[in-house]
């Protein structure tokens, strides 16, 4: 899922990123789904880190994002 820290997410919020846990990546013992992910909203400055499989369909506090815009 490694992509430009600027391009937007197709069906999530504009501002959303996700960057793969770098001391996973070449971690042979973990399984993908369990790989961890970084997740952030880029202009309110909050972060997360999720288990690849549990990444969520759209950020946490998107209810709450001043600058929510669904990427479409």
């Amino acid at each position: 899922m490694e992509q430009d820290p600027y391009a937007p997410i197709k069906g999530k919020c504009t501002w959303w990123r996700e960057f793969p846990n770098e001391e996973d990546k070449h971690d042979v013992r973990l399984k993908e789904p369990e790989k961890r992910i970084y997740c952030s909203c880029f202009v309110e400055g909050m972060g997360w880190t999720f288990r690849r499989a549990e990444v969520p369909s759209q950020c946490p506090e998107a209810r709450a994002c001043r600058y929510f815009i669904k990427n479409v």
